[in-house]
């Protein structure tokens, strides 16, 4: 096993921030400026799971030397992706890079993130098309003269105070080859200390989402005395503050659709669902304050709009196949007969019930029998 990894537990504090505040990030950066930086997180997420995970798995004691070169350059390679990835990740939050100009790693003439490009070049990523034997480009003196460049040796851990060392190998006629040394012990603490900036990206996305939650606090939701009126509004606040299509987008659109039944039923089954209608304005009122707290939680009165009714647990099946029915449009309507006919038997719905019944009728006839209270929710 590779014994020069990287801290598992810091990569997953960095994937918790962002699927607790996924919302808030997608709203934030889907489109910052015409630009999808939702889709840079994700992808430095899954580079950096891929590299921590990775690590541990890296061969540097292969029996066979070419095999032992080539691990060489694939932990090279995978330190610099977790490089990259966190130095994408701070541009990405507006963060500046405390080591950008560090060069205490190395000790060289020229800061350790353009030493560590010398290193990848050299042992990793174009060993036989180099332009420096130490990080700094030749300067050219003009006319015609090509400028020089190197050529890597295969790499090898035979002999030598490093790891594991090159030579470079000059386009110059008659040029001496430049040894180029490199430790892993460096390396891996080049790369550790611009992985735990990580810590600095995680505090960037919880201080962020306290910041938006704490100013949409403090913008006051407009009211309105006309109930399916106060669900529109609530729907685009949800959409700003939250994102479109999640948090509380299903239980407000369904709270729309219940209050604007057409409820094309007899008198006597609509006096029988007008408790139901009254109730959900506690709903609808509990959602108005959650979005304005910027408290995204359970909602007390959600089983307002919940099919989990203990006593029809007999007929659930069939409860969650007419819901099915309800909600997706590409639900074969012709199988929906058998599950009606059922939950008419059960008591569940009214007799006048068919396949015709509007799906917004269908839906609050079910929900005012089955959305109740249980003592044990």
């Amino acid at each position: 096993m590779n014994p020069y990894i990287l801290n598992d537990a810091l990569l997953q504090q960095f994937k918790q921030a962002v699927f607790e505040h996924d919302d808030f990030l997608i709203n934030t950066f889907y489109d910052f400026n015409g630009e999808n930086r939702w889709n840079l997180i994700c992808s430095a997420k899954d580079w950096l799971s891929v590299s921590i995970n990775g690590l541990p798995y890296i061969d540097l004691n292969h029996k066979i030397d070419d095999v032992r070169s080539l691990n060489v350059a694939q932990l090279i390679m995978t330190y610099d992706i977790v490089v990259e990835s966190v130095k994408k990740l701070l541009q990405v939050f507006d963060l500046e890079n405390p080591l950008k100009d560090d060069s205490s790693t190395f000790n060289k003439s020229v800061p350790d993130d353009r030493y560590f490009k010398q290193i990848r070049a050299c042992f990793a990523a174009h060993p036989v098309d180099l332009d420096s034997t130490d990080g700094v480009k030749a300067k050219r003196n003009g006319g015609n003269s090509k400028p020089e460049r190197y050529f890597a040796s295969w790499s090898s851990d035979v002999g030598g105070a490093a790891d594991y060392s090159v030579y470079l190998y000059s386009n110059k006629p008659g040029a001496e080859a430049i040894p180029f040394l490199m430790n892993f012990a460096q390396i891996h603490e080049y790369t550790a200390k611009r992985y735990s900036l990580l810590d600095d990206i995680v505090r960037a996305i919880e201080n962020k989402k306290k910041e938006f939650s704490l100013e949409q606090s403090q913008h006051p939701i407009r009211r309105s005395s006309e109930i399916v009126e106060q669900l529109t509004i609530l729907l685009e606040e949800n959409s700003t503050r939250i994102r479109e299509g999640d948090g509380y987008h299903y239980e407000i659109k369904t709270l729309m659709d219940l209050l604007t039944a057409p409820k094309d039923f007899p008198d006597y089954e609509q006096d029988t669902v007008k408790p139901y209608l009254s109730s959900l304005s506690a709903l609808v009122e509990e959602i108005f304050q959650s979005l304005q707290n910027m408290r995204y939680e359970e909602l007390k009165h959600g089983y307002l709009l919940n099919s989990r009714s203990y006593r029809f647990e007999n007929v659930f099946y069939d409860l969650s196949k007419v819901f099915e029915y309800i909600n997706n449009p590409y639900y074969n309507a012709s199988l929906v007969d058998h599950h009606l006919n059922r939950l008419i038997t059960a008591g569940v719905l009214p007799q006048f019930v068919n396949r015709t019944t509007d799906k917004r009728d269908l839906q609050l006839l079910l929900l005012s029998k089955v959305a109740v209270k249980e003592e044990n929710d």
